[in-house]
């Protein structure tokens, strides 16, 4: 190729899916730090951060830990404000897990931050032993959860709903937007027992504002309802399935979005509810390959009460992904609005 790479070009409007470059063509945005909103669409910087800082001025047992990443999982909010209730581990994501479980014990309330990948990879057996087993009040939050960085296999914690699924004691949360990760701080706080959250950090965009939403754990929630096409979704997601059921409702193709933050433990009365309403196609969307994650939870609980509605799953593939440019990688695996709207075109 020659010549120097182009932008991908913002939409005109918020209806408007983002459109792929043309063939041969690539994208310069960052591969760590890209933001996931539309240059329309509003964000708030550091919700989590902000979040935490604001829990602790009434939470004296509120103490942060990070693994050398505290600006990158906007922990550094919270160490500003809070210096004396912060620990820096440096570079040792299981040493930040025991010393975790440690402050636990003690009667404190920590909040664990580093990479996704970190955390599920390196740290698992410390997760299971030393927090899960003795369900202890440690909060997991890491960032980069999912194809939300091109950095490439060594960052993208592709797998870590389905490793964390299968550890007993261990809530799991994968919020959508900055109101999502706000709403959920508070909850994992007031929540006694071990918590992992998959975590929008930096920019995150502001999605349900619109939809009247509040979180609530271990519910799901009905953003809006369709006769034709449910998306059953969680993370970021239901920002994409959000932005395809306008699109696609111009086809005169109904849909309805089930937003699921809550993984484990999983809402199956609504889940039950909503998808066994009959003659519409039901899509479960997660970015996390679909191997483990929420589309197979989904299709066992169906499975098993004798639901049996047309089922697709769009999701990551079982595999390693490339490096690259965010956009272009949410092309390329299909989990972008405008593939979202191609796959269910299809489907319909």
């Amino acid at each position: 190729m020659t010549g120097q790479p182009k932008i991908l070009s913002q939409r005109k409007s918020k209806s408007e899916p983002r459109q792929a470059p043309p063939p041969g063509e690539r994208l310069t945005t960052s591969a760590m730090i890209a933001s996931l909103a539309d240059g329309d669409t509003p964000t708030t910087s550091a919700p989590f951060g902000k979040a935490l800082a604001d829990l602790a001025k009434t939470r004296a047992d509120i103490v942060g830990l990070s693994a050398d990443l505290s600006k990158y999982t906007d922990m550094h909010v919270f160490a500003e404000a809070y210096p004396d209730r912060f620990y820096q581990m440096g570079m040792a994501e299981q040493v930040m897990i025991s010393a975790a479980a440690g402050l636990a014990r003690e009667g404190f309330t920590p909040f664990a931050t580093t990479y996704a990948v970190f955390a599920s990879r390196r740290a698992y057996d410390f997760i299971c032993m030393a927090i899960a087993e003795e369900q202890l009040n440690v909060k997991i939050v890491c960032a980069l959860p999912g194809l939300t960085t091109g950095y490439g296999p060594s960052h993208q914690a592709t797998e870590d709903l389905a490793i964390f699924r299968g550890m007993p004691n261990l809530t799991i949360i994968d919020p959508c937007d900055a109101l999502d990760v706000e709403q959920a701080t508070h909850a994992i706080a007031a929540h006694q027992g071990p918590t992992y959250m998959r975590l929008l950090r930096g920019k995150v965009p502001r999605i349900l504002d619109r939809y009247n939403y509040s979180f609530e754990l271990g519910k799901a929630k009905m953003l809006r309802d369709g006769a034709d096409v449910l998306f059953v979704s969680t993370g970021l997601m239901t920002m994409r399935v959000l932005e395809a059921a306008v699109t696609l409702e111009k086809d005169g193709t109904r849909v309805g979005v089930l937003h699921v933050p809550t993984i484990k433990p999983l809402d199956t009365d609504t889940i039950l509810a909503a998808c066994g309403k009959t003659g519409r196609l039901v899509v479960t969307a997660e970015n996390h390959t679909k191997i483990g994650g929420l589309g197979e939870a989904v299709a066992s609980l169906l499975l098993t009460h004798g639901v049996a509605p047309t089922f697709r799953q769009i999701g990551l593939p079982d595999e390693f992904l490339d490096a690259g440019a965010l956009p272009t990688l949410h092309d390329r695996y299909r989990i972008s609005t405008l593939a979202v709207i191609d796959q269910v075109r299809g489907w319909l």
